[in-house]
């Protein structure tokens, strides 16, 4: 019996100069952190990392927005959620002291999983959650970038251990609010220290 011949993508694939294309170009997601004193002193600046951890209910709700059809998504309560389009969803931009959603954090050490809905153990009692802010950035011809920040500070008085991080949205008009990523993300944070944290999505030819 003679096989099939592959297709020119699958040939593509097995080059090894077009997997590193794959990786190169396309939507990269990443994470980085910076902690300043309470004079507004930066004392320490972590590395970008790739977070790669963004879950189902990201495209469940994008495919709502991009289809305007309805699709049923689990809200961090885990609760089923049916909706379509509306100009709520995927909405990020959390207030000041407001920590039902935009980028909150935990303690939780689980390895991530499709089916995450929330965060293991969402800490806020006695953070101080500043208003999520959003830039564009364009470093070059080729490279467009979105970034979502916040600063969280430790006021509880001990050294915080953040190992979570999470980026939550809404969904509907109703505001369901969703968990569109879970990363884990080690930091520790003193006490009367801020956490600033930045989620980095990139386009790249």
């Amino acid at each position: 019996m003679q096989l099939p011949k592959k297709t020119a993508f699958q040939e593509d694939q097995k080059n090894p100069e077009n997997q590193k294309d794959i990786l190169k170009h396309g939507i990269k997601v990443e994470i980085q952190a910076f902690l300043t004193n309470s004079d507004g002193k930066v004392i320490r600046r972590y590395p970008w990392k790739q977070a790669n951890s963004l879950l189902k209910q990201f495209i469940q709700v994008l495919m709502a927005q991009l289809s305007q059809a309805s699709q049923t998504v689990t809200d961090t309560g885990g609760t089923s959620r049916a909706g379509a389009g509306a100009i709520l969803n995927l909405k990020a931009s959390a207030g000041a002291t407001d920590t039902t959603f935009g980028i909150v954090i935990g303690t939780g050490e689980t390895t991530v999983t499709m089916t995450d809905y929330k965060l293991q153990t969402q800490v806020t009692t006695n953070i101080a959650h500043a208003i999520t802010t959003f830039a564009t950035e364009n470093p070059d011809t080729s490279t467009w970038r979105a970034a979502i920040s916040r600063a969280l500070t430790n006021n509880t008085g001990a050294t915080l251990s953040v190992k979570e991080v999470g980026l939550y949205c809404t969904f509907t008009a109703s505001g369901y609010i969703v968990c569109a990523d879970r990363t884990l993300y080690a930091v520790d944070v003193p006490s009367g220290v801020s956490l600033t944290l930045t989620y980095r999505v990139t386009v790249s030819l």
